[in-house]
């Protein structure tokens, strides 16, 4: 029987309310065919988007001929043109026009494999397109965190009243320097931030309250930065009127789940004298997406089961 290997990117781009370019985003990558959009989740209050692509893998993977690194690609080529840093606003911090990149092994799939594409598409970003791109991960060779590359570049620091961000990058002196790329961002495209690591799983719970410096204590007591829950990270994030959402990467999922989260969130809610809505993912689990691939590509079910 034929091993399954599946590569899967998330792909979360600073814009969901201009349909033109999103849908010149999603043509890019319907050229390619062999790594099909699996799912799209769509925020105007945060003004993102994430899209989540899937291909299959060889045994022995070549980079450059590899579909789900040429789809995004031309996924974030068509981004940087038809998105301007400059002129954005939402609630959600981000660092570029295309915030952020993860590849993620699914089946029988290795980190080896996804941390290549990564370090590919870098390169490719960097050095093609010159926009500064940061690597982490399986993908970075001292296996930098995300969050340890946010806090550098001021991520988590609304720039506009409101708890908002705008514009272009929030700061442009880092003794941080980019893995690929020009060491300056360019103000309409920010900087890109890549990575491969094993799953994640994003989960958000919403409070209804404005009072965002008490939501911030209830994330800051959920985390495990804060002494809550381990492999959790958590923010708390303006989302439209009167609510403020506690929105938590689990970076183990199958240790450390929603239902987990939603408890842990909910009890410091009622500690502050607040109420917690039912939270939400943001994606399928990786067992949903690996499914609904199958149902794009049955030739590759039917090679499974030979």
């Amino acid at each position: 029987m034929l091993k399954l290997r599946l590569a899967c990117c998330k792909v979360y781009i600073s814009e969901s309310r201009n349909r033109a370019a999103l849908e010149s985003i999603e043509q890019a990558a319907k050229l390619f065919p062999e790594a099909p959009i699996i799912n799209k989740f769509e925020d105007e209050s945060y003004n993102r988007v994430g899209y989540t692509l899937v291909s299959k893998l060889a045994p022995k993977p070549c980079s450059d001929v590899c579909a789900l690194r040429k789809a995004v690609l031309a996924m974030v080529k068509t981004a940087f043109e038809a998105i301007n840093l400059e002129m954005h606003c939402g609630n959600h911090p981000r660092l570029g026009v295309v915030d952020h990149i993860c590849f993620h092994p699914l089946a029988e799939a290795s980190l080896n494999q996804t941390a290549g594409i990564a370090k590919s598409l870098a390169a490719d970003i960097g050095s093609n397109l010159q926009v500064p791109t940061f690597l982490y991960g399986a993908a970075h060779e001292e296996e930098r965190t995300l969050d340890s590359i946010r806090r550098e570049l001021g991520y988590f620091k609304p720039n506009s009243s409101g708890n908002q961000w705008f514009g272009g990058m929030i700061s442009e002196s880092s003794l941080l320097k980019p893995d690929a790329g020009p060491a300056q961002a360019p103000q309409a495209k920010g900087v890109v931030v890549i990575g491969s690591t094993r799953w994640v799983d994003n989960y958000n719970v919403p409070i209804f309250s404005s009072n965002i410096a008490a939501v911030r204590r209830i994330a800051k007591r959920v985390s495990g930065r804060g002494g809550g829950l381990p492999s959790v990270q958590a923010m708390a994030l303006a989302y439209g009127e009167n609510v403020t959402e506690v929105a938590c990467n689990l970076l183990e999922p199958s240790r450390i789940g929603g239902d987990q989260v939603q408890l842990k969130v909910e009890q410091h809610a009622e500690e502050e004298s607040m109420i917690a809505g039912k939270g939400y993912y943001t994606d399928f689990s990786q067992e949903k997406i690996i499914q609904r691939y199958l149902e794009f590509d049955p030739q590759c079910d039917q090679k499974k089961n030979d």
